[in-house]
């Protein structure tokens, strides 16, 4: 089967909800002829309609000339992910860390086995990855261990992996203590792409020194994409486009258009 990551360079997914927000980031990499990962939330995986959804992804990257792959992001419900598999998304991600190791073993073991059989990668999460959007801090206690990453991946072989190394979801507040022996040391024992959650809001050294990790192949930026979206409808507001005598939906579409996919742009060119 083929890993989509295997063989690339990093590539960074970006936390999309609707198809004016996919169309931007498409625009974004297409201008800079970069591949790139759109993600969905479980929450706004169950809003879209899924089989439209992926036809229009697949035909605006054939459009534009550009790799674009669909990702189920931090999802705890199999049936939702099931659905994603049959739907055609290229990869999903089971989120079990939050239940003992050796259930998200076994949990993440049958999403590896129903995912593989329609040629669907698999990405696994050990540790707690936590942050912000669920209104708790990313603590030291909920980095991965490195024994237990090592029995995780005796057991089950995911496509992707997710370990905590210091990161968390939401903006930083302040400059995080991310452990890079632990991405080192899984570059050591395999050669599955590790996944870096919470890209939003590290700094561009730091994006920076992650790109340059050999087994560093995906970085998840989602709160970015939502305050670029916020800013442009601050800008509106401040140069009247809201106002009843002068507002045009498609003006406003137009300013969260280019601020999402300059955002994107931005990191994008860091590759």
């Amino acid at each position: 089967m083929n890993n989509y990551l295997l063989g690339q360079d990093c590539v960074f997914a970006f936390n999309i909800w609707d198809f004016n927000s996919a169309k931007s980031v498409m625009d974004a990499a297409a201008s800079i002829h970069k591949s790139v990962i759109l993600q969905t939330s479980s929450g706004i995986y169950r809003k879209i309609y899924a089989q439209m959804f992926r036809q229009y992804i697949s035909a605006y990257a054939a459009a534009k000339d550009i790799h674009v792959w669909l990702h189920l992001d931090h999802c705890k419900d199999v049936e939702t992910i099931r659905d994603a598999v049959e739907c055609g998304w290229d990869s999903v991600m089971l989120d079990a860390s939050s239940c003992s190791l050796n259930e998200n073993i076994a949990l993440t073991q049958s999403v590896v086995e129903l995912a593989h059989k329609n040629g669907v990668l698999v990405e696994a999460e050990v540790g707690q990855i936590k942050g912000t959007e669920d209104d708790i801090l990313a603590t030291e206690d909920t980095i991965a261990d490195i024994e237990e990453i090592w029995y995780f991946l005796q057991r089950v072989k995911p496509d992707m992996i997710a370990a905590a190394f210091g990161n968390a979801h939401g903006i930083y507040k302040g400059s995080p203590r991310l452990h890079f022996e632990i991405i080192d040391y899984l570059a050591e024992i395999s050669d599955i792409p590790f996944v870096v959650h919470g890209g939003s809001g590290l700094n561009h050294e730091i994006l920076k020194k992650l790109i340059q990790k050999k087994n560093v192949k995906k970085i998840n930026i989602s709160t970015e994409v939502k305050m670029a979206y916020q800013k442009a409808v601050f800008l509106c507001m401040e140069q009247g486009i809201l106002e009843t005598d002068r507002f045009q939906p498609i003006s406003v579409e137009e300013k969260i258009h280019d601020a999402i996919l300059f955002m994107a742009k931005k990191k994008m060119e860091l590759l």
